[in-house]
């Protein structure tokens, strides 16, 4: 079964990916991401929702001094916050991301909780390709819409 990695990121960062001007996620640590895997972004507080998905190019192990050299027109970030993000880790992980597609309505907090039974974890976590499809549907769908499309989906979420 096919999965779908949910990315939290700062609202700043989250836009930044979308509109293409941010292609590299830095991370202290991350899974081993496929190459081609849909990485859904999800804005993290004060905006709380999923705003659109990108695909995941591939997964780099690093070091702060690589990254920065390799990476600083990408990811959104000055040097100094890199190094202070980095501090004391002796490997990182730098995920390229492209294909960016914001969706022209987020889906909320609220309704990912409510609708999709989903808890969007502090750094990241994987959905199945149902959850994605489902979460897709109703950000396709107005909210109203939504709750009477996917009422009968979400038991099969699983």
């Amino acid at each position: 079964m096919s999965r779908a990695l949910l990315l939290s990121v700062r609202p700043r960062f989250a836009r930044a990916l979308l509109d293409g001007t941010k292609t590299a996620e830095i991370r202290r640590r991350f899974p081993n991401v496929p190459e081609g895997m849909t990485v859904i972004i999800y804005a993290s507080s004060p905006e709380k929702a999923v705003l659109g998905t990108m695909r995941a190019r591939r997964l780099i192990r690093s070091n702060t001094e690589k990254i920065w050299r390799d990476y600083s027109d990408v990811i959104g970030i000055e040097n100094s916050e890199l190094t202070e993000y980095l501090e004391g880790a002796s490997e990182c992980s730098v995920l390229e991301l492209d294909a960016p597609e914001q969706w022209s309505r987020s889906v909320g907090l609220a309704e990912l909780r409510r609708l999709l039974h989903i808890e969007p974890a502090q750094s990241f976590r994987y959905l199945s390709e149902k959850q994605l499809v489902h979460l897709r549907d109703v950000s396709a769908n107005s909210p109203d819409q939504s709750l009477v499309n996917t009422a009968g989906a979400v038991s099969a979420l699983g």
